[in-house]
């Protein structure tokens, strides 16, 4: 330098900031400058304690080659102080003002950061997403910062992966195409089987199968061949005989006198002779599969066979009444379900439609005779009853012991056979409706303690225990007294009389919400289960077990207890007893 002099650094911030902290030994650096457009900055150096070497650096290369770096047509880099200022950017005047840049985030992570990284955000002020990196300038506390559109930055990306998917989809459609056309080959003789399957399953026998694939698949189709050739040689070997077998069946289930009929699960009718069809008024043809509603009327046939079609898993018996001011009519209906011998699948009903109005028109002269005859029969023995009575009394005169013995037994033979004649009046009044019940408050439990005294004597003679089971706070019911002893006398009485020697005899009686259940409980020999449901009829007693009896008890029970609107049924097990 011409005309070299001494010049005074005191009032220098670097060589200030220096000599403050001389003590440490530490270098001293100033905030970047320009002088003019050049960035420089000065450096303060120690050598030794009294001096150091003062030195001012141009970083005009280093502005060069950070404000010259581009990344494509949006990307640059730009240089940041300690305090997130400008120092090198594209924009020169960025840089001459050191305007601040913290206001971007990646500006922030990067005065932070002690390594590289890189960050996505929307640039505050372009509202842009930006995809940017930095790295920190150990020593000063700067950061470098490198920022481009993410568009832009992710544009090769995007092209790559439009560029994958046209080629994925591209390979999926020449996949798809090749595999049809290898499939069109394989499945085209399959599809030939299982058209001729299908004909075959329609009885068309004659359909045949030409496969030249020299494979498998073409010994498949020779043995379907095959097999269809036999299988209609067969069919014409049956069809004569099947003809006959139909018209065999035909002829049986046409000529029956009863109305048989078959409907499917749901009501719709399959099968009728021309009985059946003269009962419910189908016509000659066209009735096939239509519903049993259709044509069924009569509200009572309507109300019986809604209950079968229901209940097709039991095999009901009702009674219908047709009957009407000029003529009597009964039919009685019996069901069976219909299950197929080998697969045992339910495939619906038979239902036998009988004309019952003979029977009943029998049972009521027989039942009207047999009253008739029973009420002629009273008068005459209550007479005998009383002069038997006289002449056990020895009103007559005197008789002797073997006269005494043979008035004894004719006095209860005719007791006995009087309490049959007022058992058949008493079920005629029943059945007409006659019997007039006196209701009054009827206490359950006292009512069957009292007849369980009576019967007392008669347990005691074959030692059965003879027991009631019954709540203390069972509540009283309208009922009639009188009926209701009856009624737990005969079913005391049968009890006893079919329970073993030191058996056990039990009346239990229990509140069931709105009624009252009683059950009379022996351990007796039980009842046949195809008698349970007979014994409650006129004179029915189970074969092999008559004790003596009428058997009008069990009658008699029964219609007292539907006339007070309850329900009375039995149930038993051989060797186990009877309820």
């Amino acid at each position: 330098e011409k005309n070299p002099g001494l010049f005074s650094l005191a009032a220098d911030q670097t060589f200030k900031s220096y000599w403050e902290e001389k003590s440490q030994h530490r270098s001293a650096l100033s905030q970047v400058y320009f002088s003019g457009e050049e960035p420089r900055m000065n450096i303060a150096y120690p050598l030794g304690d009294e001096h150091c070497l003062y030195t001012t650096v141009s970083l005009k290369a280093l502005w060069n080659k950070i404000t010259q770096t581009r990344i494509a047509s949006t990307g640059y880099a730009f240089l940041v102080d300690e305090q997130g200022r400008v120092i090198a950017h594209r924009d020169t005047q960025l840089a001459l003002q050191k305007s601040p840049a913290t206001d971007l985030p990646i500006v922030t992570m990067a005065l932070k950061a002690v390594t590289v990284g890189s960050s996505e955000y929307t640039h505050p002020r372009l509202h842009k997403k930006i995809v940017g990196a930095f790295a920190p300038v150990k020593g000063l506390n700067w950061g470098v910062i490198i920022q481009q559109d993410k568009e832009e930055a992710y544009v090769s990306v995007y092209q790559m992966r439009k560029q994958a998917f046209m080629l994925i989809l591209i390979s999926v459609v020449a996949a798809a195409c090749l595999a049809l056309f290898i499939a069109r080959n394989l499945t085209r003789p399959i599809v030939k089987l299982t058209e001729a399957a299908r004909h075959v399953a329609q009885k068309d026998f004659t359909t045949r199968v030409s496969v030249k694939t020299h494979d498998e698949l073409q010994d498949l189709a020779e043995t379907f061949n095959e097999m269809t050739a036999e299988l209609q040689h067969y069919d014409k070997m049956q069809v004569d005989k099947i003809v006959e077998e139909k018209t065999k069946t035909e002829a049986v289930i046409f000529s029956i006198a009863d109305g048989i009929l078959m409907t499917d699960r749901e009501g719709r009718l399959q099968l009728a002779n021309s009985q059946a069809k003269q009962i419910l008024g189908l016509p000659a043809t066209g009735w096939e599969n239509y519903s049993l509603w259709h044509f069924v009327k009569a509200p009572q046939l309507r109300e019986a066979f809604e209950e079968i079609i229901k209940h097709p898993e039991q095999n009901i018996v009702k009674e219908v009444d047709l009957s009407d001011i000029q003529m009597a009519l009964y039919y009685q209906l019996s069901t069976q379900e219909v299950v197929t011998p080998e697969k045992k699948e339910k495939i619906g009903l038979v239902t036998v439609v009988a004309n019952i109005t003979l029977e009943k028109e029998l049972d009521r002269m027989k039942d009207d005779f047999l009253h008739s005859i029973t009420h002629d029969l009273r008068n005459p023995m209550t007479s005998i009853r009383g002069f038997l009575k006289f002449l056990l009394d020895g009103v007559g005169g005197p008789v002797t012991d073997q006269q005494k013995k043979m008035l004894e037994t004719m006095d209860r033979a005719s007791h006995r056979l009087l309490g049959l004649i007022n058992d058949i009046l008493d079920i005629a009044k029943l059945e007409a409706g006659r019997m007039v019940l006196n209701l009054t408050d009827v206490d359950l439990r006292h009512t069957a303690q009292r007849i369980i005294e009576i019967s007392e004597g008669t347990a005691m003679k074959k030692s059965i225990t003879l027991s009631i089971d019954c709540p203390e706070n069972l509540p009283a019911i309208q009922a009639d007294n009188e009926l209701l002893e009856r009624v737990f006398t005969n079913l005391i009485s049968n009890a006893l009389k079919f329970t073993p020697e030191n058996g056990r005899v039990t009346v239990r009686i229990r509140e069931q919400g709105d009624h009252i259940e009683t059950a009379v409980i022996d351990n007796g020999e039980g009842i046949p289960p195809e008698y349970v449901q007979k014994i409650f009829d006129k004179f029915q007693q189970v074969a092999g077990q008559r004790k003596g009896g009428t058997g009008l008890g069990l009658t008699i029970c029964r219609h007292i207890i539907e006339s007070h609107l309850g329900r009375i049924w039995a149930e038993s097990k051989l060797g186990e007893g009877s309820t």
